[in-house]
């Protein structure tokens, strides 16, 4: 593989004005990492720079970003300016000293959007809104070093309006919807919109409340109306499919049959960000909603779906994060989800102290470094800058995403879903998914960072890079979501939904337009590129995360997200 030598000034300052719209091979990939992150909006993680004296105007960390360091709240007259919050939220100036965790649940999203004013943000605070705050480069520099080294996205948009459980489901399946598309009820018009229960969550879920509440096309909230009330989506996901399952021709197994895949997850009770664990085919290893036995193998569970391909910590040998033990010896997948545990996921950290530290950038870095770079002690993906396995061998791309904008401000107000009536309504008001629209009262969320990595990304490319001091994020030249994610590797390993569009975030990503644009496909051109090791702090390298309760005695796992 030829690797181009070109400056890196010359491509930072061409990448961030002129769009690579490229119809980039499928197949180039042999594996795609999608690495979900936790709660943060890019004014939040990315929005460190010096205040400006007029703050709320553009304020970028590299050229063509869209990042500002305010925005207007309901009731002032004078911006409200981001002020500095340490990653782990803890906040001494807050009731004497608290972590800060605000409301980002499905009304709180409501309120935050404000009609499409963007100024709902300080809701749960109050005048202190610590909401409207940034976290400082210092506790963050290995994403500042991700995104000048590789790709940026200025308009990447969670798909869902609202917490994890939902977010997750998107990230895996392609939506939240009770069921898959053309059933008789309608019940795929609507969407799962909160948090299921944290004792008890998913397939195997038999208790007496906290099952998450719905919302209707229309975008009022409703209670399950079912009468079997439960977690368990028969929804399809991108790697299952029940059809693959009700022609007998597959055991208890439903995937796609494309590609081979896996689910890296903390092993902790609390899973609402356990996407698998919502979905029959996986959970069961057949399309039925109502087993109500544990996921997996053995007495109390009978998928062999599950135990094949959701990874978990201190089983079947794997350590604490076994990721690294896959990629170590070389056994990782084609499609990857790497879910964090709680001490490096970006959520603020609840019962933090002060003094806590936080491991969300070294995880992320690792990660990146570990797929780039090689890993010491390995003889099948051993160290090296150029020839790594999985960078010049097998190039691998890995897409670090946040679930959702856990409650904090951000400036760019999110587009509209799929409407096809002329003229469209005004507002979420209605959707008809029989006129072939789609998640119009549901969809979309806020901004959420995404960082992409791979051979074929020019180093500094800001994907909707804007020029100048203003950036028109009304109409920017690209725009993705999590079904932007879905469907590119699709694309890629050349798989194809069986459910016609609308059903599905990938069938409906913002950036298959214009027409044959390949959702993704600007942050890739042609020539490929050196790996660029991400630094990150002394003794939380990828040896750490791997024996985690030797390097951090006072580890406990805990699940990424407990709102």
């Amino acid at each position: 593989m030829k690797f181009a030598a070109k400056s890196l000034l010359f491509l930072i300052a061409l990448a961030a004005t002129f769009a690579y719209t490229q119809t980039i091979p499928a197949g180039t990939f042999k594996h795609i990492i999608i690495v979900v992150q936790e709660n943060r909006t890019p004014d939040n993680l990315f929005g460190s720079n010096p205040a400006i004296a007029n703050c709320s105007q553009e304020n970028p960390f590299e050229r063509g970003v869209d990042i500002v360091d305010g925005g207007h709240v309901i009731g002032q007259k004078q911006p409200q300016c981001l002020t500095p919050l340490p990653l782990s939220a803890w906040d001494a100036t807050l009731n004497n000293g608290t972590v800060v965790d605000p409301d980002h649940l499905y009304q709180g999203w409501v309120t935050d959007y404000d009609g499409g004013s963007m100024d709902g943000f300080c809701h749960k605070y109050g005048t202190t809104c610590p909401e409207y705050s940034y976290v400082p480069k210092s506790d963050v520099q290995p994403y500042f070093d991700i995104a000048t080294n590789y790709g940026f996205a200025n308009y990447m948009f969670q798909s869902n309006q609202g917490p994890s459980f939902p977010a997750h489901q998107f990230l895996f399946s392609g939506t939240s919807a009770p069921v898959a598309p053309g059933d008789s009820i309608h019940y795929s018009w609507d969407f799962v919109i909160g948090n299921a229960d944290f004792n008890h969550s998913g397939c195997p879920y038999t208790g007496t409340g906290g099952w998450p509440q719905w919302v209707k096309p229309n975008g009022n909230p409703i209670g399950d109306p079912r009468n079997s009330k439960n977690e368990c989506y028969t929804h399809d996901s991108l790697v299952t499919d029940a059809n693959d399952c009700s022609n007998g021709t597959n055991g208890d197994y439903c995937d796609r049959r494309i590609v081979s895949w896996a689910y890296y997850a903390p092993g902790t009770p609390s899973i609402i960000w356990d996407a698998p664990r919502g979905i029959p085919e996986v959970c069961y290893g057949q399309n039925s909603p109502y087993n109500n036995n544990a996921c997996g193998p053995g007495p109390s569970g009978n998928s062999k779906e599950w135990s094949d391909h959701v990874r978990i910590p201190d089983q079947n040998g794997y350590t604490d994060a076994p990721i690294f033990d896959d990629l170590y010896s070389c056994k990782l997948p084609q499609v990857s989800w790497v879910i964090p545990d709680g001490r490096w996921s970006d959520h603020p950290q609840d019962g933090a102290t002060s003094n806590i530290t936080v491991y969300g950038p070294s995880w992320v870095g690792d990660i990146i470094d570990a797929v780039g770079g090689g890993m010491q002690g390995s003889t099948c993906n051993p160290p090296s800058a150029t020839h790594a396995k999985y960078w010049a061998q097998e190039p691998t791309l890995i897409l670090v995403v946040w679930d959702d904008w856990g409650g904090w401000f951000d400036h760019v107000k999110p587009f509209q879903a799929r409407v096809n009536i002329n003229p469209p309504p005004q507002g979420y008001t209605f959707c008809d998914p029989n006129q072939g629209q789609w998640g119009c009262g549901f969809t979309e969320g806020f901004r959420v960072p995404l960082l992409v990595v791979s051979p074929y990304t020019p180093p500094g490319y800001v994907s909707g890079a804007c020029d100048g001091t203003f950036c028109n994020n009304d109409k920017p030249p690209y725009q993705h979501d999590f079904g932007s994610i879905l469907a590119f590797t699709e694309y890629n390993f050349g798989m194809q939904r069986i459910a016609p569009p609308p059903g599905y975030a990938d069938t409906n990503a913002p950036d298959w337009q214009p027409a044959g644009n390949i959702p993704l496909s600007d942050f890739f051109g042609s020539s490929t590129y050196n790996f660029t090791n991400i630094s990150t702090p002394v003794g939380q390298d990828y040896t750490c995360f791997q024996h985690f309760a030797k390097c951090v005695p006072d580890w406990v796992p805990t699940p990424p997200d407990n709102d």
